[in-house]
């Protein structure tokens, strides 16, 4: 074999391990993206979860604890949940002012909050398990005497067979909601259950003096009372 040749077989032989260390590095990448876009889709099709309840707290509850204004407090109850839909507020013992006094007896405000189908935080389930079903996950935030606290979150609450509705941010509050109470003769020195819900007819709010017959119901920006009918609603 002269010279040449042989120096033209070890310019073959040099191509061959370079083709072959440049394909071992191309399966090697590919492997490694494959591995990575696994470990990406393992995580997006993991269900966001559900962070356990912060410890009770009184910072932005306004006017703690003699005064509280429960629909100011609104936003600062917004932060306690991972679930972004309204769906209503309980009040117990507002006085006529509109406000609650946390340091007295038997007050209480509950907020309630719901997510759309498979929206928020849900059940917890294998990596790469699909979810069986969806759910409207539910979360209720409170007002106690110990501050603002929120409940566990039920992550498998079933969805309701009908649209989700939730619920605008409130055009007046409980001063307003007793001034029309007033004109029809509540008395100011007892102190009353207002709820701001979703009636037939759209917002809605509810007042009611515990064991006498003042009970209304009016729309949602404090105008027109709704008669019975119009007036069917509940806080879920």
């Amino acid at each position: 074999m002269d010279a040449a040749t042989a120096a033209q077989l070890e310019q073959i032989d040099a191509a061959r391990k370079k083709d072959r260390l440049a394909g071992i590095a191309i399966i090697s990448i590919s492997f490694l993206m494959s591995l990575g876009m696994s470990q990406w889709a393992k995580r997006e099709s993991a269900p966001e979860v559900a962070a356990p309840p912060a410890p009770a707290t009184t910072e932005g509850v306004v006017g703690w604890p003699g005064a509280v204004d429960a629909i100011a407090t609104l936003p600062t109850a917004r932060l306690a949940t991972a679930r972004a839909r309204l769906r209503g507020i309980s009040m117990e013992a507002v006085a006529s002012d509109g406000t609650i006094d946390f340091a007295g007896g038997g007050a209480r405000v509950r907020y309630a909050f719901q997510s759309l189908s498979g929206e928020g935080p849900q059940p917890s389930r294998a990596p790469g398990e699909l979810p069986k079903r969806t759910f409207c996950g539910k979360q209720n935030v409170h007002l106690k005497a110990e501050g603002l606290i929120a409940d566990p979150d039920l992550t498998d609450f079933p969805c309701p067979p009908g649209p989700i509705e939730d619920l605008p941010e409130p055009r007046c509050g409980p001063r307003e909601v007793w001034r029309r109470a007033q004109e029809k003769g509540a008395p100011t020195d007892r102190l009353a259950r207002v709820e701001y819900y979703r009636a037939r007819v759209g917002p809605a709010w509810r007042f009611e003096l515990p064991g006498t017959p003042h009970r209304y119901s009016f729309y949602g920006d404090c105008g027109r009372e709704l008669d019975t009918m119009e007036g069917t609603g509940f806080v879920p």
